[in-house]
């Protein structure tokens, strides 16, 4: 492991990783932000081939530290969400290592200085992490890896194989309920659905068929309703759908809902569950919808925000949404109203690899 100081992170992967700067306009924007941000740690990994490293920043875009996991990642970004995931309230962190088939778990100390607590062999190419309890999930390339946490150690517990085998993972969670995986595979246009018994451990998976076309990233909003984004067929065909999973089975409660955009790939949900927030990489662009009891949606902006760049994985902690943008290597920060909202974008963080994936936001 590796820690920088504040005015030291250039060079963290192959010299590609430049200096953190806050400019002037920056710094206006921080004094914008919501009080909780002040207390927000941001996540993201470099995803190096020469060796993955968690980047962890400050709200104001400086440097907590740069913390080796161990493993190697592929050089490129890895087409899903949840690479990076916090777990425990904001203690502990997981990272998938995509080149060298493991994941990375870390204690987080309340400065945000994250500590290696162990590197573990998952499936086939990574890319999605899931804690619940005790509880790890992760999403391979056309798996599901299950694990106890027993001190600090992963125990593999179960393998499950993906309904259309390795066909686009893009990301792995636990139903609010506890009782099942949500699995999105883009190529072929699945859910899968892995009911999980009293010991957490995942049965077979059941897929179904997508109500949009090529979904991509999801989160849960109200009623256990997961959000999922649509890629779409083409430019401005992105849309969002909405599903409950009640029994083990998958129940569609809002069909494709077009926002007009283009590629829709990232999903973030409000604290409260009501608005949801679909990052639109080919538009530059950030939809919202409400999310209803029932997992109705509505779309309520097509662009209640506009970053520009490629936007990309999300979070949302202290007051604010966080958008990784590879293509501009930072890290955007969005205040939202105590409505939902989303206020004018600012620029958190420069200086990300291209190759960074995921992201995670713990505000103490």
């Amino acid at each position: 492991m590796r820690t920088k100081n504040a005015l030291s992170i250039v060079g963290v992967v192959a010299g590609t990783l430049g200096a953190v700067a806050v400019t002037g306009g920056q710094a206006q924007a921080a004094a914008n932000r919501p009080a909780g941000a002040a207390h927000t740690t941001v996540y993201t990994e470099t995803n190096a081939a020469a060796g993955n490293e968690v980047l962890a920043f400050r709200a104001d875009g400086s440097a907590v530290g740069a913390y080796a996991t161990g493993g190697t990642g592929t050089g490129a970004g890895l087409g899903s969400q949840g690479a990076v995931t916090a777990a425990d309230g904001g203690r502990t962190l997981f990272a998938v290592n995509g080149g060298s088939d493991s994941v990375s778990e870390f204690a987080v100390a309340p400065s945000g200085a994250l500590s290696l607590l162990g590197t573990f062999g998952a499936g086939t190419g990574p890319v999605s992490v899931a804690v619940h309890g005790d509880h790890v999930y992760v999403l391979g390339q056309n798996s599901v890896t299950a694990y106890w946490r027993l001190g600090g150690t992963l125990a593999r517990i179960a393998q499950r194989p993906l309904s259309a085998g390795a066909s686009g993972a893009a990301q792995v969670a636990v139903t609010p309920d506890g009782g099942a995986l949500l699995v999105t595979e883009k190529g072929s246009s699945t859910l899968d659905v892995f009911a999980l018994d009293f010991f957490g451990v995942p049965g077979p998976a059941t897929g179904s068929a997508s109500a949009g076309h090529t979904p991509f990233g999801f989160a849960f909003g109200r009623g256990g309703t997961a959000v999922v984004s649509n890629v779409g067929a083409g430019a401005g065909a992105s849309s969002a759908s909405g599903y409950q999973v009640r029994h083990g089975a998958l129940r569609t409660t809002a069909a494709a809902l077009p926002d007009g955009q283009t590629a829709a790939c990232w999903v973030a949900v409000g604290p409260d569950g009501r608005t949801a927030y679909v990052e639109n990489a080919g538009s530059g662009t950030v939809s919202t919808y409400a999310v209803a009891s029932d997992g109705a949606l509505r779309l309520l902006d097509a662009t209640a925000a506009a970053p520009g760049g490629h936007v990309g994985d999300p979070a949302v902690s202290g007051g604010a949404l966080w958008i990784l943008d590879t293509a501009k290597g930072r890290i955007d920060d969005v205040p939202l109203a105590a409505d939902g909202t989303p206020g004018a974008p600012s620029v958190t963080t420069t200086g990300v690899p291209a190759s960074a994936a995921g992201l995670a936001a713990v505000t103490r």
